[in-house]
């Protein structure tokens, strides 16, 4: 290279390409980032050169011994072990003696002849290459130093260096310079900060609501004040929420405590204590703020979560309101992970317990403490105590307290068939221990003789199912304690005690002085050992301790991810145990209703009074009320009575309404003499049984001696009414007159007033039909007697075949299709009731467990005698058994109240065509008065004139009979004509409606289509009445 050579025709040739570059030759100092003195900020840092053992150990330098073995500008092994052992003149002279050794070995020399020296970098290939090392963060923890480590950032070459690095960052100004506290002090004050306790660096501050640091400019060595911040926030943050949560857990016990506010304070503060306990148990091993920030990070996320949800809580003012808000967080975080979805469930069911306890002593799973829930009380909880109003037969209105459903006071997580199921147990429960105090199911020692599972929340599908098998074995010991109190067995019954005789025995008497003295020797030492920790740490404080600091990656729950859904959870956990409950609470009601009660009894009753099913009664209540042929029991001056049959003789007297006095005379004994018992309540020979009512009701005297003390009564009417009632020629003569019946008080929840209500309306509506009956029977005669004496038009003639055929038709369809069909479908239903709970049921069984005085042969009813089976099956059966209540039996008889009243048009929604009905009968009651005057004309009788009544005015008698005076047979039959009509087109819509609606679905058995059965039947009124089309058309065959 000494001599250029000419390249300008040589294309490919670099110009100058042998010169140095131009940057080598500018000065090295200018660019400090290749020298070795590192200047940063002003500072200079030094990488000292090898063998400088005076400089500190500290210093900021990178040893050869630091590199690794994957870097690509490194030494052999051999020049490393060298330098590491710090020999003299180490680079120049190993550098020179390598170059010349190569330079010999390519003169063909060997390198043992250059002063012996092996060549070190032909040794590369072969050093083994060294294992690799596993790098973690866990090597923040105290560990025993093996050497020197890596310096990568400036933060790992020690806090001294990183100290001095931050002081030598300039400042702005803004902020001072922190001091540097040391690390122990400063980590206990954290660590008492994030158990919400003050110390020398933070304090409460009771106006902010939060605790405050007393000297804000900190920090401590190796850390930086932003990292510093950091770590006080999540402290602080952790004792404010400690604070409020302690101070949420105070306010209940002050604030309004109820059972559930108080329950959820204790678990706050169990909750509180249990994590303050692990954080101060971890806090003793921290030495960095790594390790703080470990400890702090798991207690954070469980307090600032309750702190929260304590906030939404208490803005709820009821307990239901806190189980709600309870059950709807914990369904929330059931995807958030790790600990708190466990924790939440466990909260929620330590603050759900009392409200679960006060379940149990409702149903009869738990003895009541304290004072028992009564109607005399004001209730609790869901259970409400009020006075229920209604009119008895004398108008007055009475108060009677009873238990009611308050559906705001329960929890929303609760199904609406379950808060009723419960409900109506207890309440049937009540009902067992008021009218029945002997019966087991009343008795305190029920509960040790079962030992019935107890009401609690299951979360898993394992839980699930393990109360399925506690429910099946506490029902099989019901049946356990049923069977053995049906054969007599008191042994079984009796209460269990804790504790058996032989346990305390008499020590002193009849034993020696040296034995008594080793007893009494014996007694104190016992008394002296120190008292055993009995206190057991509840299940949330356990899972704390067990797994606040568990890994993450751990598995909590084996199952998790396939447990049931939290819109299943109550009803998988309470929905068996409070059915099984309630199933065997209304068995036991049902059969005592059946039984001792005599449910069959009274509904028969209702049967043959109420609704006219006894055609005795019938036959004498027509004769008593309305045969102008019987003696008048009018009081008359001078006047004895014959003794013959008396009567109130509607429509042949002078004066209406008849006295008191007339009707005991005229009604007395008609009640009674038509009685007919129930076939159950007959022995063989068809009488009644003396131990079922008393004595035999051929002897019956008085009709107080029926059941439920029937008999007739004035009903209270509006002075409207009671001027209707005043018109004999009226329809509602006779509205006066009702039956009274009081339910007995074991049946009163069956037999409630607004059955009554309904009973009497109907019993109102078919007294008007038997009088029409009557009316119309007699018409036939006196139209017959009076065309034998005078010409009589053929109006009069029509309408009298037309009235009878009008009004038998429609009689047949109130009496036959609209009350006998609807009712044999509750007499068949309630057969059916009977079978199950009375058919196999042993008579002697029955009067052990009732009472002597319960009748001993239930079993027998309409449809023939129901025999006993084998123990097996009848198990079987009643597993099989489907439940019944006795609210069940009120809402089957009201339901087919409800179609005998639509049947019978006495429905609200049917006013007008019960109106267009009641104005066709009160036509024909004109017409039959018109034929009656003419009768009594042509018999030389004074005919009879309204202006005679008793508490008639003189006017409104005048005009009272200048109407009746207008009325003529064409008149009353073209009206009558037209009424007919109208009710025959409106009983055929009525009949399209109901079928058209049954097709739909709401028909029969749905809500919806209550009434739907007994509109259909009406249907049938317009084949009855005119099946020939008589009246279709407007076509009148009779013009006149």
């Amino acid at each position: 290279m000494a001599e250029e050579r000419d390249t300008s025709a040589d294309l490919f040739a670099i110009p100058n390409f042998w010169r140095s570059s131009r940057f080598l030759d500018q000065d090295k100092a200018a660019n400090p980032l290749f020298s070795a003195n590192l200047e940063i900020s002003g500072s200079s840092f030094q990488f000292l050169p090898f063998g400088d053992q005076d400089k500190p150990l500290n210093s900021l330098k990178r040893p050869l011994q630091d590199e690794g073995p994957t870097s690509f500008f490194r030494l052999p092994p051999v020049l490393r072990e060298a330098a590491l052992s710090h020999e003299p003149q180490l680079s120049d002279d190993i550098f020179s003696d390598g170059i010349a050794s190569a330079e010999k070995g390519n003169k063909g020399e060997s390198p043992a002849d250059s002063h012996g020296d092996e060549d070190y970098w032909l040794t590369l290939e072969d050093v083994e290459p060294k294992t690799p090392e596993y790098k973690s963060w866990e090597a923040f923890n105290p560990t025993a130093h093996h050497g020197p480590s890596d310096v990568v950032f400036i933060s790992e070459a020690g806090p001294v260096a990183f100290d001095a690095l931050i002081t030598e960052i300039p400042d702005d100004g803004t902020e001072p310079v922190p001091d540097i506290l040391d690390n122990a002090l400063y980590y206990a004050c954290l660590l008492g900060l994030a158990q919400g306790r003050s110390s020398v660096l933070f304090s409460w501050d009771s106006e902010k609501g939060s605790f405050v640091k007393t000297a804000p400019h900190l920090r401590i060595s190796g850390v930086s004040v932003q990292s510093i911040r950091g770590m006080d926030q999540l402290c602080l943050d952790c004792g404010n929420a400690v604070k409020a949560l302690l101070s949420f857990s105070e306010s209940a016990y002050f604030e309004s405590p109820t059972p559930t506010s108080v329950a959820l304070a204790k678990v706050v503060d169990q909750l509180v204590l249990a994590v303050q306990t692990e954080v101060a148990a971890r806090g003793k091993t921290v030495r960095s703020i790594l390790q703080l920030q470990s400890v702090v990070m798991p207690a954070h996320a469980i307090l600032t979560y309750f702190h929260a949800l304590s906030n939404k809580l208490a803005e709820e003012k009821s307990e239901e309101g806190m189980l709600s808000c309870l059950f709807r967080e914990a369904q929330a975080a059931e995807y958030q992970g790790g600990l708190l979805p466990e924790v939440i469930c466990e909260v929620l069911r330590l603050a759900s317990k009392p409200w679960i306890e006060f379940v149990e002593e409702w149903i009869g799973l738990k003895n009541e403490e304290g004072a028992p829930i009564s109607k005399t009380g004001s209730g609790k909880s869901f259970v409400k105590v009020a006075d229920k109003i209604w009119i008895d037969d004398h108008g007055f209105e009475l108060e009677e307290p009873e238990f009611f459903l308050d559906e705001d006071r329960m929890p929303s997580f609760v199904p609406q068939d379950m808060a009723r199921s419960i409900f109506d147990t207890g309440r049937n429960l009540r009902f067992l221990k008021e009218h029945h105090p002997d019966h087991f199911l009343s008795q305190r020692n029920v509960v040790a003789l079962t030992q019935p599972p107890k009401l609690e929340w299951q979360f898993s599908w394992d839980a699930i199912t393990m109360l399925e098998t506690r429910v099946n074995e506490y029902k099989a010991a019901v049946t356990r304690v049923v069977q053995n109190a049906a054969s007599g067995d008191q042994f079984s019954t009796r209460p269990s005690t804790a504790y058996e005789a032989n346990e305390y025995k008499l020590t002193y008497f009849g034993k020696s002085e040296e034995e008594v003295a080793a007893a009494v020797l014996a007694s104190i030492n016992q008394l002296a050992q120190p008292l055993q920790h009995s206190e057991s740490d509840d299940e949330l404080t356990t899972m704390l301790h067990n797994r606040l600091y568990s890994p993450a990656d751990q598995p909590t729950n084996k199952e998790q991810g396939f447990n049931p859904h939290w819109s299943l959870v109550p009803l998988l956990s309470f929905g068996s145990l409070v059915d099984t409950q309630s199933k065997l609470v209304n068995d036991e009601c049902m059969k005592l209703l059946l039984g001792p009660h005599k449910l069959r009894v009274h509904t028969n009753l209702m049967r043959q009074y109420f609704l006219l099913g006894n055609g005795m009664l019938c036959s004498r209540l027509s004769h008593a009320l309305f045969d102008p042929d019987l003696e008048s029991a009018e009081r008359k001056a001078g006047v004895a009575f014959s003794g013959g049959v008396m009567g109130l003789r509607l429509g042949g007297r002078d004066t209406w309404p008849p006295a008191s006095s007339e009707l005991r005379l005229a009604l007395m004994g008609v009640l009674s003499d038509c009685y007919e018992p129930p076939a159950g309540e007959k022995d063989g020979d068809g009488q009644e049984e003396a131990a079922g009512m008393g004595k035999s009701m051929l002897s019956r005297t008085y009709s107080s001696d029926l059941p439920g003390g029937l008999s007739f009564a004035v009903r209270d009417l509006t002075p409207e009414e009671i001027n209707k009632c005043m018109d004999p020629d009226g329809l509602e003569a006779l509205d006066f007159l009702r039956l009274s019946y009081k339910a007995p008080s074991g049946l009163q929840n069956i037999m409630t007033p607004v059955t009554l209500l309904k009973y009497d309306r109907i019993n109102k509506h078919l007294l008007r039909i038997l009088r029409m009956l009557y009316v119309v029977n007699h018409l036939s005669r006196d139209v017959q007697l009076l065309a034998r004496r005078t010409h009589l038009s053929n109006a009069a003639i029509r309408f009298c075949a037309e009235a009878n055929h009008f009004v038998s038709k429609m009689a047949n369809y109130f009496f036959d299709l609209g009350i006998t069909t609807i009712w044999n479908q509750f007499e068949e239903w309630l057969d059916s009731i009977e079978a199950e709970f009375l058919g196999a049921e042993s008579a002697g069984a029955r009067d052990d467990s009732h009472g002597a005085d319960d009748s001993s042969s239930v079993g027998q009813s309409e449809h023939g005698t129901y025999h006993h089976h084998s123990s097996s099956k009848n198990n079987k059966k009643k597993n099989n058994r489907k439940s019944c209540s006795p609210d069940l039996v009120h809402d089957k008889q009201s339901h087919y109240l409800d179609e005998i009243m639509s049947a019978l048009f006495l429905r609200k929604r049917q006013t007008p065509v019960l109106k267009l009905l009641e104005e066709i009968f009160t036509i024909i009651l004109r017409f039959a008065r018109q034929m009656r005057s003419h009768n009594n004309t042509h018999n030389n009788k004074k005919p009879r004139t309204l202006d005679n009544r008793k508490g008639k005015s003189k006017e409104q008698a005048a005009s009272k009979d200048e109407s009746y005076a207008n009325d003529t047979p064409e008149s009353l039959y073209a009206m009558f004509r037209k009424k007919v009509e109208v009710f025959l087109t409106v009983c055929k819509g009525l009949g399209e409606k109901a079928a058209a609606s049954k097709n739909k679905g709401n028909g029969h058995g749905n809500g919806n289509g209550l009434g739907k059965v007994g509109e259909s039947l009406a249907e049938m009124i317009p084949l009855a009445l005119d099946m020939m089309g008589y009246y279709e058309g407007g076509r009148a065959r009779y013009q006149g």
